[in-house]
């Protein structure tokens, strides 16, 4: 069985996103690649701002892997995609396995918009969040992962200034590492629950009562 199994849906298979983001990954150092996931019922950001993400990733030359639709991919900087792929600095791909990248080694951050799965999968990977809620709970559970629990950080943009402190703010941050560890911990242990928890009050109250 290859080391990274590819994942199919109503026939249509996903094996090249997930070579193509996983293998790229085998090839980074430790804890150097930032994860980007916003989600995939919408564009939760807009062509601007991903324009000003895009223009901040290649000025601080941090390696990442950014899910973003191709609808959506208008907002890029020209030519944005083809000096990704000269320079091996970074990949844009439509779909990823989040489960599996969150687990990666390489990935040392994920910049997510706080939804329910996203939270849930990055404090299961032990992974710091650099957290842009979009709408709705997004907001609360943010709230949570800041100021509860302190396993990341809100950024309210995507200057180079705010996501170049927001990174270092959080990695290697040792008290954030343990909060981090424990959270998984109980959550793994009570994953049948939790599975079957439908919001973060749920998962709060498996993990501190």
């Amino acid at each position: 069985m290859p080391k990274h199994q590819a994942h199919t849906s109503n026939n249509v298979t996903f094996w090249e996103q997930d070579s193509a983001c996983l293998h790229w990954l085998d090839a980074q150092k430790p804890n150097s690649v930032l994860y980007i996931a916003f989600g995939s019922w919408v564009s939760p950001i807009g062509e601007p701002k991903v324009r000003a993400l895009a223009t901040t990733l290649e000025a601080l030359h941090v390696p990442f892997v950014w899910v973003l639709g191709p609808a959506w991919r208008q907002g890029l900087p020209r030519g944005y995609e083809k000096r990704l792929w000269d320079s091996q600095r970074g990949r844009v791909v439509s779909w990823a396995p989040q489960m599996e990248v969150l687990r990666h080694s390489a990935v040392g951050w994920f910049l997510t918009h706080c939804g329910w799965n996203s939270t849930v999968e990055a404090v299961r990977c032990r992974k710091p969040m650099l957290c842009y809620p979009i709408a709705g709970d997004q907001f609360a559970n943010c709230a949570r992962i800041v100021e509860e629990w302190r396993v990341g950080v809100r950024l309210s943009g995507f200057g180079r200034r705010e996501l170049e402190e927001g990174m270092k703010s959080v990695l290697g941050d040792g008290e954030m590492s343990g909060k981090l560890e424990c959270l998984c911990e109980v959550s793994l242990g009570d994953e049948a629950r939790v599975r079957a928890s439908d919001n973060l009050n749920a998962f709060v109250d498996l993990v501190f009562n």
